[in-house]
Order: structure tokens, then C-alpha cells, then sequence
């Protein structure tokens, strides 16, 4: 038989054929083009000789298949392109699928994209009964479908509402939950069981999971489509509602639909929600590279309780950090030791779990973990004298190599670290509030700061489950820099007559998490006001805070501001306003948040195109299926 670096085959004494992959070189195995064609010429020469059964296996420690190769999908320029790839694949599969014997694929690990197109053209699946074991069709995250017959079997296998389940929401189930919605055939204890269990598919044993009919079909499809509408444009993104189309119909088959798919999924992969998205997943997955590493800390010490120093802190002990946390005020301690354990009996559910975080989680009002902290996160409150004192008291107190770092949002760090003896051993970690929710963080370097104290920093946000972007100090540094003068310009066309909620409207139709005059109001215009004396803003935008916060209209925390408030929400009529005229809101508004991205980039503050954009996605919310401002300026143009 052929061989490949990837895919050992061998024939038992019974006649069964075991092919076990274990892509050469990658730590996972992933389905790249190379990858894809070996499979499929072993198979072609195995339907040529049938076997008496076939058994299809990892040979990773970690995993089962993680689908394509998202980088790959760059080469595919033209619709013709992509089909003319796609169909020796489905050749292939159908071939596993009309095989005249018995068929298993045993999964170990997560099995998502074409991992699980491939084990769905097997007659049996079989799984381990562990939450590392997990199954899914994340392609609708990249602005697609599965393309390799997977919405076609998902359909044949699960029926109609198990197939949206899986094509539509684009999340993984584990492995129970698999097995209850009928993906998994059949569930062992653990790994070492696999091999049993495929012999007992041989001798008939385990049955397939028949499928579910849905009683209305026509009613399924119309709450589906209902809820899309609800969080998308079919103009900015096509997807959800092609594959509500895909699944619409009489007398749907596996047939049928797997005619459909390919020139939907090439149709799909060829529009720029699916290159904004696919974007998007390319810069996630470089953050997430840039944090990796050894980080050598173990105690981290935050000092100032409030609601960003405490869910900093807490957020690190869930990450299995030993944490302590300081603050003048014993009460303000206890407040964040309260929301920490809230937090910890939402996402942990066990009570043994939380208990075990909460021992890493230690008050500490006087401050002693600072002579063992391996890292301190100051969050104090943003006044540059106060954060000078607790830095110069903390120098004395911390060992030499231990890290020193703030969560200012706007100080530029050489005016804090004018308070050291070594500013070499200041850096920045600015978070995002809400810390539990939000993904990024900014790690911010002077030109004194240590690189290798930077590196360091960018491995704990790693281990934190953040998505850490580096950037050089300066004012605003990189995401309030962009951030704040497109709310001032909003602001400014607000004062020149421009109804807010249109303006607001307009943004989040274009994909924005809310409009940037709702914004205002939600972060707080005491908080614009003083961040724009930082950054710089307009003169009259800066009268127009100046006055509202005297008057004690600061935005949603007051009750009013630019809207009035009904405690988290808006008070303010929900217009019907022209798309085109949207459309063009949308760009004039964008153009300073684009202009300062660029401008950072020139003067590097961050390292580059592709960090200016994550950042941008990651800390404002700027729409993933545009794959970041300045790669959506470019495309635009």
C-alpha cells in the first residue's frame, strides 16, 4: 500500500484494515490539502482490495482532528478553485460510506470542522465518555458551512433540528451531549477501550442512533431564522441564513443536499464576511502564540480591591495562580473576596472547585505577599501621584526579579516610574472591564522596561486565558488611543445636529457591540471627559463633558446622560433610518479609529497591521466579520 508520513495501515488477522493518523511534524492533526490527498489515495486502495471491516484512529496524545487547515484556505482564489478541491474529498468519503463492511471511527479527543465530515461518512462512532472528547462544526465562525458532505450527513444522521444544532450554532459538544443528540453512536469509559468497541461494530453489537424527525419542519426553520435576524444582516453576514435556506424545502435528502453544498460553500468562502472571519480566527490564534512560554510566576499580588484590581485577582486564582490582594480599605477587600466567590460558583458549579480556588485567594490588607510575589498588578485608582507612592513602596518591599506591573488605561508608565529606583522593572497590564468577560489585555513596555520581564507578562495573560497585545507606552496606548476620538467624533456630529440614535444605529448595524453615543453614556462621561484630557479631544466636545459632569449627567451610572437610563438600558427611540445613509455614517464615523491605528502602527506602538486589528476586535468589539479596521479599510478601498 502507499505510503504517508501521516497515516500508518495495517490488516488484523480477521481481515479488518486499522488506519491510524499522525500528521508529520504538528503536535494535532490537522486535515491540510497534503494531508487530505494521502487519506484519500490510501482509501482508494483499500476499496480497491475490501477489507472485512475498517477502523479509523488517532495517534496523537492531545486530540483527534482539528479539522482543516484554516491557513490553507487563502490559496482557494476563485469558486471553481474551491470545488475543484472539494470533490476528490467527497469521492472519497462517499467511497468509506458505500463500503461493503462494517466501518468505526473511535475519537478521543476534539473532533471538529472536517474531523468530523470524515468520522460522519463512517457507519459507527464511537467516543470516550471524558469532557476532553468533543465534537463540532465550527465552520459558521469562519462565515461558511461544512463543505465535506457535513451538512448533508449531519441532516441523514441527526434530522433536522440536530443538524441546525450542529451546522448552525457552530458550537462543540462534549461527548455525552454528543451521544444524547445521536453524533456519537456509542460511549466508553476511557481510551484504552476503543479498540474493544470497534471489534464489538465488527460482530454487530452497537447499533447506529437512528435520527429525530422534526414534526414541523417549516415551524423549525422560521424560529431559526427569527433568532438569526435577531444578531445579523444576510448582507454583512450571509451564512446563517444560506444554511437556513440550505436546510429549507420539501422531500430533503442526503442527496439533495449534499448537491447543494459545494456551491454554497464556495459561494460562502468567496464573500468578505468569510475573509473577515477566517481573519479574524488567523489573528486569535497568533495572540494566543505570542503567550506562550514559561512565564516563571506562580504568586501574583494585585493591590487596589475595586471592581478591576479584585477581578483581576480573581480571575488569577481561577487560573491557578496563588493570589494576594491589598487595599487600604479591609471592606473593599471583603467586597471583592464576595464577587470572586459569585464568579467562581457561576463558571465552577462544584463546591469543592470553588473552595479549592478560594484557598489560592488570600486578603491581604497589609500588603506582606509582596516579598514573595513573583508579579505585582497595581489598580489603584487613576491619579498619577497615588500610583507613585505605591510603587515606590512596593520596590522595597518585592524581590529584584519580581515584575512590577499597572493597570492604567492612559498614564503613559515613564511618568509612574519616575517613583523607582529601577523603572527597567515597570511594565504595563492594562485589562478590560469586565475582566471575566473581556478578552485582551495590553502589555504595555517603556523604552527602560526588560524584555524579558515584558515576555513574562505576556505568558501569564497566556495562562490568564487572555489574549495579550504588546505595545509601547504612550498616550492611550493602543485601544483608547482609537477608541476614544471615534466616540468624540460622534460627539462632535451629535453637537452638529446629527440625531444620536441614528448615529448609534448606524454602528451597530455595521456590526458594532452598541453605537458610540450609548457607549458614552455606558463607560461614563466623567471617565470620556478625563481620558480625553490625556489623549486630547475636541474643544467642543470637551466643554460639552465638562458641563454635563458638573451637572452630575455622567451616563448610565447617574440615570442620564446623552439618553436617560432604566437602570442597564437606554431610554431612546429606535428609529427606522435608510441603510445607504447608515452605511455612509458608519465609514465617516470609523475614519478616526481607522486613522489611529495606522498612525500607532507608523510610530510603533504596536508591532503591527495584524496586532492593531486584534486589538481592535478583541478590546472594542470591532466586528470579527470585518477582520479588523484597518484590514477592512483596505478592502474597502
Amino acid at each position: 500500500m502507499t505510503g504517508s508520513p501521516h497515516f500508518d495501515v495495517s490488516t488484523d488477522e480477521a481481515g479488518v484494515v486499522w488506519i491510524t493518523m499522525d500528521v508529520e511534524g504538528k503536535s494535532v492533526n490537522v486535515m491540510t490539502q497534503a494531508v487530505t490527498a494521502d487519506f484519500c489515495a490510501i482509501i482508494d486502495e483499500i476499496v480497491a482490495h475490501p477489507p472485512t471491516g475498517l477502523v479509523f484512529r488517532s495517534g496523537k496524545a492531545r486530540g483527534f482532528i482539528f479539522g482543516a487547515d484554516v491557513n490553507e484556505f487563502a490559496d482557494f482564489k476563485t469558486r471553481r478553485e474551491v470545488e475543484a478541491h472539494i470533490r476528490p474529498v467527497l469521492r472519497c468519503f462517499q467511497q468509506i460510506e458505500d463500503m461493503p463492511c462494517p466501518t468505526v471511527v473511535l475519537i478521543d479527543g476534539i473532533c471538529v470542522g472536517g474531523g468530523l465530515e470524515l468520522a460522519m461518512a463512517f457507519s459507527r462512532i464511537i467516543g470516550i465518555d471524558s469532557p476532553g472528547c468533543q465534537v463540532g462544526f465550527p465552520e459558521i465562525n469562519l462565515g461558511l458551512l461544512p463543505g465535506y458532505g457535513g451538512s448533508a450527513r449531519a441532516y441523514s444522521r441527526l434530522g433536522l433540528e440536530g443538524a441546525l444544532q450542529l451546522v448552525l450554532q457552530g458550537k462543540s459538544l462534549k461527548a455525552r451531549d454528543a451521544h444524547a443528540l445521536g453524533v456519537i453512536d456509542h460511549l466508553v469509559g476511557d481510551a484504552s477501550e476503543l479498540a474493544s468497541a470497534a471489534q464489538d461494530v465488527m460482530a454487530g453489537k452497537i447499533e447506529r442512533k437512528p435520527a429525530r424527525t422534526a414534526d414541523e419542519p417549516a415551524a423549525v426553520i422560521a424560529e431559526a431564522r427569527a433568532a438569526v435576524a435577531k444578531r445579523a444582516l444576510p448582507e454583512t453576514m450571509p451564512a446563517p441564513f444560506a444554511i437556513l435556506d440550505h436546510y429549507s424545502g420539501e422531500s430533503l435528502d442526503q442527496t439533495i443536499l449534499q448537491e447543494r453544498e459545494t456551491p454554497l460553500f464556495s459561494e460562502l468562502m468567496m464573500t468578505p464576511a468569510s475573509a473577515g472571519l477566517r481573519r479574524t480566527f488567523q489573528l486569535n490564534d497568533a495572540v494566543k502564540k505570542g503567550a506562550r512560554g514559561e512565564g516563571a510566576v506562580s504568586h501574583i499580588h494585585v493591590i487596589g480591591a475595586g471592581v478591576m484590581g479584585g477581578d483581576i485577582a480573581a480571575v488569577a486564582a481561577m487560573s491557578g495562580f496563588d493570589v494576594t490582594l491589598q487595599d487600604l480599605s479591609e471592606e473593599a477587600i471583603t467586597g471583592a473576596m464576595a464577587r470572586a466567590r459569585t464568579l467562581y460558583e457561576r463558571r465552577l458549579k462544584d463546591p469543592a472547585k470553588v473552595d479549592a480556588v478560594l484557598a489560592r485567594l488570600s486578603a491581604d490588607p497589609k500588603g506582606d505577599g509582596l516579598a514573595t510575589a513573583d508579579l505585582m498588578i497595581e489598580a489603584v485608582a487613576e491619579n498619577l501621584d497615588i500610583k507613585r507612592r505605591v510603587f515606590a513602596d512596593a520596590e522595597v518591599r518585592m524581590k529584584p526579579d519580581a515584575i512590577m506591573a499597572t493597570n492604567t488605561s492612559a498614564i503613559p508608565l515613564e511618568e509612574i516610574g519616575t517613583a523607582l529606583a529601577a523603572p527597567d522593572r515597570l511594565i504595563g497590564m492594562h485589562f478590560f472591564n469586565p475582566v471575566p468577560v473581556l478578552p485582551l489585555v495590553e502589555v504595555v513596555y517603556t523604552d527602560a522596561s526588560r524584555t524579558e520581564f515584558v515576555d513574562r507578562a505576556m505568558v501569564v495573560c497566556g495562562a490568564l486565558k487572555k489574549l495579550p497585545i504588546r505595545c509601547k507606552s504612550s498616550p492611550g496606548f493602543l485601544v483608547n488611543r482609537a477608541l476614544l476620538p471615534y466616540m468624540f467624533h460622534a460627539i462632535e456630529a451629535m453637537l452638529d445636529g446629527a440625531d444620536p440614535d441614528k448615529l448609534d444605529q448606524a454602528l451597530v448595524r455595521f456590526g458594532m457591540p452598541m453605537g458610540p453615543i450609548e457607549l458614552c453614556d455606558q463607560v461614563g462621561l466623567d471617565v470620556c471627559h478625563d481620558a480625553g484630557v490625556v489623549i486630547g479631544m475636541p474643544k467642543r466636545t470637551e466643554n460639552k463633558l465638562k458641563a454635563m459632569v458638573r451637572a452630575g449627567t455622567i451616563g448610565r451610572k447617574s440615570g442620564s446622560g446623552f439618553y436617560e437610563w432604566d437602570d442597564k438600558k437606554a431610554i431612546r427611540p429606535r428609529g427606522s433610518y435608510d441603510s445607504d445613509e447608515l452605511n455612509a455614517i458608519a465609514v465617516d464615523l470609523m475614519a478616526p479609529l481607522v486613522r489611529e491605528c495606522r498612525d500607532a502602527i507608523g510610530e510603533g506602538v504596536v508591532d503591527s497591521v495584524d496586532m492593531a486589528d486584534a486589538a481592535c476586535i478583541f478590546g472594542i468589539g470591532f466586528p470579527a466579520f470585518r477582520g479588523g479596521p484597518v484590514f477592512w479599510d483596505d478592502q474597502r478601498s
